[in-house]
């Protein structure tokens, strides 16, 4: 799944080819497993270590586009020397945080761009290590995320993108400075009901609390937007759980604000 680029290290001399491939699909909270092929160059290179590092393209808080670094995870084995047109394999396997946004929602593109970076680092890098590989990373959503935004849909709710702002919800406890807000748009003329949503998930391993509420697409700061609207949901009550009248509640609560 990666691409293989020819990286000089120290000079041409030096010069090795890495490939790192993810294996398997990613979720929120799951693992993420992958390796990373080294082919050396025409002398002996000594790696210190090599990371595997997790980014999502976002907004700042100033409004321009960034990159944030989701997680990062360290290849094994941790030291290497690689010989002289040498090939190793080394792997890794991380768990992605419960916060992880999604890239996907039912195969179709969020317009979430999220990559796995190859860091190479020498006991002689000044710099902290330098990026030798860009994969990009497709996370799809856990069944919790599939059941609540299908509920919304029943509704005529579809969701048509999302996105991802250097953020946080006030109040509440979160690992990761970024927010993944959903953004659906009503379906159902005639229906007295906000003509679009925004959702967020704030998920950890025990489930989701999801905020609801009237979409501001050009308000980036979570006190600048419009009330919301909350209700909690666990991972082993999908399937067993029908969330509709939680759902149904906060969009009448959301007509209401608005009346006023």
């Amino acid at each position: 799944m990666g691409f293989k680029r020819l990286f000089g290290i120290g000079g041409p001399g030096e010069a090795i080819e890495v490939d790192t491939r993810i294996l398997g699909p990613a979720m929120p909270g799951g693992e993420l497993r992958g390796e990373v092929l080294l082919r050396g160059g025409r002398r002996e290179t000594y790696i210190d270590y090599l990371d595997l590092c997790v980014h999502v393209r976002c907004t700042d808080h100033d409004g321009r586009e960034s990159e944030y670094e989701v997680d990062t995870h360290s290849a094994e084995p941790g030291q290497v020397t690689l010989r002289a047109g040498e090939e190793r394999r080394l792997t890794f396997s991380q768990r992605l945080p419960w916060e992880t946004p999604l890239s996907e929602l039912g195969g179709r593109a969020l317009g979430v761009a999220l990559s796995v970076k190859s860091r190479i680092t020498r006991g002689d890098d000044e710099e902290g290590g330098i990026d030798v590989d860009d994969d990009l990373l497709h996370v799809a959503p856990l069944p919790l995320h599939e059941a609540i935004l299908d509920l919304f849909a029943e509704e005529g709710y579809l969701c048509d993108s999302a996105d991802v702002v250097e953020s946080d919800v006030p109040g509440t406890e979160q690992r990761l400075g970024i927010i993944q807000t959903f953004r659906l748009t009503g379906h159902a003329p005639g229906q007295d009901r906000p003509e679009a949503l925004e959702v967020t998930f704030q998920t950890n391993a025990v489930g989701a609390m999801i905020h609801v509420r009237r979409a501001a697409p050009d308000e980036r700061h979570w006190e600048d937007k419009p009330p919301a609207r909350r209700f909690p949901a666990a991972h082993h009550e999908v399937g067993t759980v029908d969330w509709r009248p939680q759902v149904r509640k906060v969009l009448s609560e959301l007509t209401l604000l608005d009346d006023h």
